[in-house]
């Protein structure tokens, strides 16, 4: 499998979940799960191919079997991230060396947790980034945005690699993004719904309650 025609998306699942008490990606969502609603978003997107960076207890019994059989387990495998208590930029490491052996034009950074995100985000994305990058637009990243402030998904240019291996413990790129260090483009979207994470409880009864479709 070979990246450098497109766009290859990190799948942050490594998360210990401690806000939520249980593995939030396990819960229901829709006849699914939580963690499965953007992973089969993203094998079934214009992302050339998908890493999901998990811990050494996970056994992805929150991903549909659809996901294990062909065409779609040819577009995305599993990484374990041994340090994956230390935080989600140690994730986020693991994710990128293996991203970066596959020679890509973008790395997108999607989160296990937000089961809204609409796949029309994810292929808008693709496609503004790589028309940026055939017109010659030199950014760092480009990333979703609701009321001005970046939120993932997010792609980086593999120029912005070595920076982000500098985040420590349970940095985000969005450190990155306060201390002005990339210079990128952000996309604007209306819905803030597109992008909720779900980190407790009631965030998840939120959810559940809202009436909204995967």
């Amino acid at each position: 499998m070979n990246g450098n025609d497109g766009v290859i998306a990190i799948y942050l699942a490594a998360g210990l979940s401690r806000r939520m008490g249980m593995n939030k990606l396990e819960l229901p969502w829709g006849e699914k799960t939580i963690g499965n609603s953007v992973l089969e978003k993203a094998v079934r997107s214009d992302l050339t191919y998908t890493i999901v960076v998990t811990r050494r207890s996970d056994r992805l019994g929150w991903i549909d079997g659809a996901l294990f059989q062909p065409p779609l387990r040819e577009k995305w495998k599993s990484v374990v991230c041994p340090e994956a208590e230390k935080g989600q930029a140690h994730s986020l490491h693991w994710g990128l060396h293996a991203a970066m052996e596959m020679g890509p034009k973008g790395i997108m950074v999607l989160l296990a947790d937000q089961p809204l995100l609409p796949l029309r985000t994810i292929n808008q994305l693709i496609f503004q980034y790589l028309e940026c990058r055939r017109e010659n637009i030199n950014i760092l990243f480009l990333a979703a945005s609701f009321q001005g402030i970046p939120r993932p998904p997010i792609i980086f240019s593999p120029q912005a690699v070595p920076e982000l291996l500098k985040l420590e413990g349970d940095e985000g790129a969005r450190q990155l993004f306060k201390q002005a260090k990339l210079n990128g483009k952000l996309v604007d979207y209306e819905n803030g719904w597109d992008f909720y994470d779900v980190d407790t409880k009631e965030e998840y009864e939120i959810l559940k309650g809202g009436g909204h479709e995967w």
